[in-house]
């Protein structure tokens, strides 16, 4: 499949991927030009959202141990985006989630793929979800998985696919574009680097919208350290102001979020959290009311995956599997066996789905590897295996590093990405 390349075929398109890398440099990504580029027609969708909040006190992931959680302050979703297209149906599952590895959703892939759906989870990677790998429980050296919420976060992820599949819809999908906002996100590893491109698709019916899926990179991470309380973040206030002004269901899928892509705020407080969500789903919807597709065609669906095995140089994280604080097994010697994948919504859009937290620099490089005219990276895509560094990046002193695989993990997904875009691209 030929996609459009040249700005007169595929209008003046956002990113400019192929500018943003100068030799091996990368370049700062400032401005992003708002757009509302393409319309698919002959597309099914569905959309539905299931509550996947702990009925528990539970351990909270990603910033220290033990914190135990104390309250409530919003509940967790699964968010379902499923696509219809002739035999194929694919749904794309946000989940508030610091991350949910391969052997905790093979079984359900496989289950879902018995009844002719591909599964895209997508974990947005909260700071204050429970710990679904182990790594902060009470105390160092003490998992903090609990077996009964990652049950229920299953089920609940299984139960928004088969709403979403009753309330499938024919549907026109309006694919758009524009900036994230200056104060929203910085890059604290590397801070002349930020790819600020927002994706979206708005699925409309009947003149309304169905729902409203949302792609870009940063850390749900405003609320820090001292936070007991289960909440989705910055994501919650998104999803939020998206429903109310647009309707239907708002999907958040993370992007490239790694090294350290991080809210810019002045405070660690739900306010913040609050700003930080609004602010981004008001420059959402200013983009989506300002344009109007230009370029209109019907939609094709085709997608592939590949299974690749990681060495794991990362000994902490080894002896983390093997003491059963991750739960998860590694191989003799130390491998791990992950997927990437990708999916097309011909002729216009690619979405490419890595298994961990990308670096911005390996986003840009992927969605310039992407070729399409609209492209999108989702990132923590049925498995979480840490961050997802370039080679020349590597640098064993800085903390990314501690929590990834090694140094060849990216060019062995980037690897298996280029050999999935090639089966594609001949058929």
């Amino acid at each position: 499949m030929e996609f459009p390349r040249s700005r007169s075929e595929s209008v003046q398109f956002i990113l400019n991927a192929a500018r943003l890398r100068a030799g091996n440099k990368a370049l700062k990504v400032e401005r992003v030009r708002s757009c509302v580029a393409y319309r698919l027609h002959s597309v099914e969708v569905g959309v539905s959202k299931v509550p996947v909040t702990p009925n528990k006190p539970v351990f909270l992931a990603g910033l220290g141990y033990g914190r135990l959680s104390e309250g409530v302050h919003d509940d967790l979703y699964a968010r379902s985006f499923v696509l219809c297209e002739g035999s194929k149906t694919v749904a794309l599952v946000g989940v508030d989630s610091i991350g949910v590895m391969l052997n905790h959703v093979a079984p359900l892939k496989e289950r879902l793929s018995a009844k002719g759906i591909a599964l895209f989870l997508c974990s947005t990677h909260d700071h204050s979800s429970p710990d679904t790998i182990g790594l902060w429980g009470p105390e160092p050296g003490v998992s903090g998985f609990d077996e009964e919420y990652m049950e229920l976060l299953l089920s609940g992820v299984e139960e928004a696919v088969e709403k979403a599949l009753e309330e499938v819809k024919k549907t026109t999908l309006e694919l758009g574009s524009t900036a994230l906002p200056c104060g929203a996100a910085k890059n604290t590893r590397k801070t002349d680097l930020l790819d600020r491109e927002i994706s979206y698709m708005v699925a409309r019916s009947g003149g309304r919208a169905l729902g409203t899926l949302v792609n870009f990179g940063l850390h749900p991470e405003v609320l820090w350290r001292d936070n007991r309380l289960v909440t989705a973040d910055f994501v919650h206030y998104l999803c939020l102001e998206l429903e109310r002004e647009l309707g239907g269901i708002a999907v958040f899928l993370n992007g490239a979020l790694g090294g350290m892509v991080t809210p810019d705020v002045s405070s660690h407080t739900f306010e913040e959290a609050e700003r930080v969500g609004r602010t981004i789903a008001r420059a959402i919807l200013n983009s989506a009311s300002r344009t109007r597709p230009r370029v209109e065609a019907a939609c094709e669906l085709a997608l592939a995956s590949k299974l690749v095995e990681l060495p794991v140089h990362n000994t902490l994280l080894t002896e983390a599997a093997r003491a059963g604080i991750v739960k998860r097994e590694v191989g003799d010697p130390p491998t791990l066996e992950t997927e990437v994948s990708v999916l097309e919504l011909r002729p216009f859009a690619r979405l490419a789905a890595l298994p961990g937290e990308p670096l911005p620099d390996v986003g840009l490089r992927v969605k310039e590897m992407l070729g399409a005219p609209y492209r999108l990276l989702t990132s923590l895509c049925n498995d979480e295996i840490g961050y997802i560094i370039g080679r020349d990046e590597w640098d064993p002193s800085r903390y990314e590093e501690s929590m990834s695989p090694g140094p060849l993990t990216c060019e062995i997904l980037l690897s298996a990405l280029s050999e999935i875009l090639q089966l594609l691209q001949r058929t």
